[in-house]
């Protein structure tokens, strides 16, 4: 088909509005559909990381043996719903999977492609659009009270020294130094002077809508329903409202309603429904002007604009499942050990779902007969960092170009059987 002059993108949270920023900086005339608007899913309440330096996977050896703890401790990270978890059996599977050390090496490496660069592709943009506070490059800080607890295990240094990435190790006298408000109880830390954080990820994602719309975008609150292929490529969107919507490309980059449209085009992702909750401190009484990890709780606490955030855990439940605000409340009660001066009142609860991959890597790829059918999605809890360069190799797929990483890693192909646990 060539270049696409209009292209149809799926999903206004931050991997979305990239990908239609960057489609739109190459010609395209884009369209967005999304029934909740510009970052009103995970990207309105994430942790707010910008994580240069993450190429550690949550799905590391050993994992098997800390579920039960992480299950059974009152402040474990870990919910998993008993009426939930026969339709997550298989994907528990694949996530055993991909702690088997060499798939731990290759995955690592896929991530590490992905957010190296993710500084160099957003300050750029920023600067264009005068919003150079909304990213910060500040590093970030891992605390754990035990010695030498905060670097994790031995593979997890291994992996990021192969990857390149900065880290000093701190002990308790220069971890005070650095964050006096921390509880002195911590006795390791890592620092990651290249990672950093995002004062507002809702209004990033807005101020980047907003951009988009300015130079002739169109963002319709609307849900992608079905879809009628042509037969020479593109096609017919059809929208819940019944509107119809040409189209000579899409992305699909709908968060973790993404499955069911990658399902229209032949494909099956295992694709899950991981709530998370974060805790929001308009006056928390903390002075932070970095994001702390309490390796330890399992805790990422940062400084915002609208307040200290406090997110961690996660939930297995489903996608219709009631929130389960004590979850929220453990939080709290984390923030409040890692940080003995924490005022509690005013805080304000939030509940979201990420679209998680049983490996921690997302889909990126072309649905199988039709090249200008695009899935970016599947982020987890990295979207925020990865979607400048989800964006950059989507742009390079759509105009069939070279893409400039490896992008087998996330073929969508490597969904096709259930893998065997070994």
């Amino acid at each position: 088909m060539g270049v696409p002059k209009e292209v149809l993108v799926a999903g206004a949270g931050i991997v979305g509005i990239n990908c239609a920023i960057e489609l739109q900086r190459y010609g395209c005339s884009v369209t967005i559909v999304d029934p909740r608007g510009p970052g009103n899913g995970c990207s309105f309440g994430n942790a707010g990381n910008v994580v240069a330096g993450a190429v550690v996977p949550f799905s590391m050896p050993g994992n098997l043996l800390k579920i039960p703890s992480w299950v059974l401790s009152p402040y474990g990270p870990l919910s998993i719903s008993l009426r939930h978890l026969p339709r997550l059996a298989p994907w528990l599977l694949r996530w055993l999977k991909a702690s088997h050390p060499a798939n731990v090496r290759r995955i690592s490496k896929a991530m590490h492609a992905l957010h190296g660069e993710t500084f160099d592709l957003y300050l750029p943009l920023l600067r264009e659009l005068g919003e150079t506070d909304l990213i910060k490059k500040s590093g970030q800080l891992y605390v754990s009270r035990h010695p030498h607890g905060a670097d994790g295990d031995a593979l997890s240094g291994v992996l990021r020294a192969e990857a390149g990435v900065l880290v000093e190790a701190l002990s308790g006298g220069q971890i005070q130094d650095l964050v006096p408000a921390l509880s002195n109880a911590y006795r390791s830390g890592i620092f990651f002077p290249n990672n950093g954080f995002c004062a507002n990820p809702h209004r990033l994602v807005q101020v980047l809508a907003g951009a988009f719309v300015a130079r002739g975008g169109t963002i319709h609150h609307n849900a992608l329903m079905a879809v009628e292929r042509g037969p020479q490529g593109g096609g017919t969107a059809i929208l819940e409202s019944g509107a119809r919507q040409r189209y000579d490309g899409l992305v699909i980059a709908a968060g973790v309603w993404s499955s069911q449209l990658a399902a229209m085009f032949g494909a099956r992702v295992p694709l899950e429904a991981e709530r998370g909750y974060h805790v929001t401190l308009p006056q928390s009484g903390i002075r932070l002007n970095l994001p702390v990890t309490n390796y330890d709780l399992n805790i990422s606490v940062t400084p915002m604009e609208m307040g200290l955030r406090i997110t961690g855990g996660a939930e297995f439940a489903g996608l219709e499942a009631k929130p389960s605000w004590h979850l929220a409340d453990r939080i709290l009660d984390l923030g409040a050990i890692t940080f003995p001066g924490l005022e509690r009142s005013g805080a304000k609860k939030w509940v979201g779902v990420r679209p998680s991959i049983p490996d921690g890597l997302p889909v990126l790829d072309c649905a199988a007969g039709d090249r200008k059918v695009i899935f970016a999605f599947g982020n987890g809890h990295y979207g925020l960092t990865q979607a400048p360069m989800m964006a950059r190799l989507v742009k390079a797929l759509m105009m069939d170009e070279q893409p400039s990483i490896d992008i087998s890693p996330y073929s969508v192909s490597r969904f096709r059987a259930v893998p065997p646990v070994s």
